[in-house]
């Protein structure tokens, strides 16, 4: 078959909608064997194995495989199951772990991997098929899991993180600053005379308000900024790597760009914001949510549709 066949028909299994690489469950195999006689069996039960490593290299290919699953060989040197499963249990969020050898899989040998911290032990290669559908069930709880604790991350409305979110994002961030001094911005931002809007156009209007405002942070943030709903109209907008000075030209082009926007049935929609940066305005995670929060508020005061830049850290705030 030539390549372009095989292109051609790869094309085509895209285009139907089958699975992708994406999709599938990822698998570390942790084993001494050069090579492994299950692999085949775990990729024809449409399942990925991201890497296979010896001993501590495994702890290495944890960090940069994110499996959702890792299957060990239970005689690997120089990492006993319990190491593992202990590992598992710390660094990765408690990624199930299958135990795998020669030995039959008796009662005891169940229990054993069991009270290592195993979900259970399978005799290779003679239960090679029992493995594969072992694996394809814990892969699918974990990725249900996975799912919902993003969606419970997520603000239902919007789409954007929730405040939970938002808050281990900024503790993040401000330790980032920290430990290798990269600065950081926090836009807080409210929308102008919300209740006017709802009180007028009705609530499904005021959802569609806040749904555009949404999607134009998003639009606007780059892949390792936070953007998230903390309420209401209250919305903030976290900038990695960002000091106060480029977090205020790029809070100035939000309004800039909503300024040209208009929302039909609504019209022009505006935001106040308040920013503050650290380590220009702010030193821990909670001066610089203070801060920037205090900022909206000066914004709000003296006209809203505008940035307010919060006082520099050894200054006083000024009649808030």
């Amino acid at each position: 078959m030539s390549s372009e066949v095989l292109l051609k028909a790869k094309a085509q299994k895209e285009k139907s909608g089958d699975k992708t690489a994406r999709d599938q469950g990822r698998i570390l195999l942790i084993t001494d064997e050069h090579t492994v006689s299950y692999r085949a069996v775990l990729e024809s039960a449409e399942l990925e194995v991201v890497g296979v490593s010896a001993g501590a290299a495994a702890l290495v290919s944890l960090q940069r495989s994110r499996p959702h699953l890792v299957i060990a060989s239970s005689a690997t040197k120089g990492l006993s199951s319990r190491e593992i499963a202990r590992t598992l249990d710390q660094a990765q969020d408690s990624v199930p772990l299958i135990l795998v050898g020669p030995e039959p899989a008796s009662l005891a040998q169940r229990q054993a991997a069991m009270s290592a911290g195993a979900f259970d032990y399978f005799q290779m290669p003679a239960e090679a098929g029992l493995l594969a559908l072992r694996a394809r069930q814990l892969v699918k709880l974990r990725q249900t899991m996975d799912r919902l604790r993003a969606e419970a991350d997520l603000d239902h409305l919007t789409g954007l993180a929730n405040r939970r979110r938002f808050r281990v994002a900024l503790t993040r961030e401000v330790e980032r600053w920290r430990r290798y001094g990269t600065p950081c911005a926090l836009l807080m931002l409210d929308i102008d005379y919300m209740k006017a809007i709802n009180d007028k156009y009705g609530h499904p209007f005021g959802d569609v308000v806040i749904r555009h405002i949404a999607n134009t942070l998003t639009q606007v943030s780059r892949d390792n900024d936070t953007a998230a709903r903390l309420g209401g109209e209250e919305f903030a907008l976290l900038l990695a790597g960002v000091d106060d000075v480029k977090a205020e030209l790029a809070a100035k082009r939000l309004l800039s760009i909503l300024a040209k926007q208009t929302i039909e049935g609504v019209g022009n929609i505006t935001l106040s914001i308040g920013l503050a940066a650290c380590p220009a305005h702010a030193n821990s995670e909670r001066t610089l949510y203070t801060a920037s929060d205090r900022a909206l508020y000066v914004a709000k005061n003296n006209g809203r549709n505008q940035v307010a830049v919060a006082p520099l850290i050894q200054e006083k705030l000024p009649g808030v």
